[in-house]
């Protein structure tokens, strides 16, 4: 401890790296001011200057007592509604495979989801509020109401884990309640049918074909969209979203172009048979 005529340098030896300080009487009053350790560059001699300076201060009547920095209050936590409804925004612009935003069926999809079933339940809870209880709820309810298969709850219930895996992100929860296989519900993949020979497909396009003409509504085209589902490997949305300058009998192409993801945006060529 080395001691001057109005103040003193004290050095702490108690840690792994000595720290120092200033002890004096500034204005009545006794002060003392935390300078720093060895590791953060102080010494004997530096925390001499130091002391030198401040008593200069004093002396002249500018030095002021270092304030203490302001701690941050606790922050505000949305409740679900303002959350997951700013994270939708995102989503529309970011959040496509390839980054570029979701198409409008991708949008509408996730609307869907969060309009009819998510926000009805969760919207005035506070996002740090929500249990895994309050996620199992969710799901009884869900599967109560039976208007939903499981595939379907299962993709509220996907959704609802991406809005809280990004609030822990956040720092806003510490953990998210609706991640995990148990909060899913068990859904069995049904076996799918195929056309998977000549015959069977012939069979189909012939009965769309009679029904056709059967039909009261003049050009029903059934025969025609069974075809370019089974030919040109379309999704019924995607087809039945089809417009006529989308297809180029000339070049032998179908453009789509109302896929679910930027991926299914493609363009198709026409086989022979099609």
């Amino acid at each position: 401890m080395a001691r001057t005529a109005t103040g003193q340098v004290v050095e702490d030896t108690r840690r792994r790296s000595p720290t120092f300080g200033l002890r004096f009487r500034a204005y009545g009053t006794r002060q003392y001011v935390t300078l720093g350790s060895r590791d953060e560059g102080w010494t004997s001699a530096r925390a001499e200057q130091e002391l030198a300076n401040v008593m200069a201060d004093v002396r002249r009547g500018i030095w002021q007592p270092p304030r203490p920095e302001p701690v941050a209050g606790p922050r505000e936590v949305p409740i679900f509604w303002v959350f997951a409804s700013e994270w939708f925004e995102r989503q529309k612009v970011e959040g496509g495979r390839r980054g570029g935003g979701l198409t409008a069926k991708g949008a509408e999809d996730l609307e869907w989801r969060l309009s009819n079933h998510l926000l009805p339940y969760f919207k005035s809870m506070r996002v740090d509020a929500i249990t895994v209880e309050d996620v199992d709820r969710y799901r009884a309810a869900k599967v109560r109401a039976g208007n939903l298969g499981p595939t379907s709850i299962n993709k509220t219930l996907a959704t609802l884990a991406a809005i809280l895996e990004t609030a822990v992100e956040y720092d806003l929860i510490p953990r998210n309640v609706a991640h995990g296989r148990r909060r899913r519900l068990p859904s069995v993949t049904p076996a799918r049918s195929s056309l998977d020979r000549a015959e069977h497909i012939t069979a189909l396009l012939d009965a769309a074909g009679e029904l056709d003409a059967k039909a009261r509504v003049r050009h029903a085209q059934r025969r025609a969209l069974l075809a370019t589902l089974v030919f040109a490997g379309l999704r019924i949305g995607e087809a039945l979203a089809l417009r006529w300058q989308d297809v180029d009998l000339a070049r032998g192409t179908i453009q789509v172009r109302a896929a679910k993801t930027d991926a299914g945006i493609r363009t198709v060529n026409i086989m022979a048979v099609l």
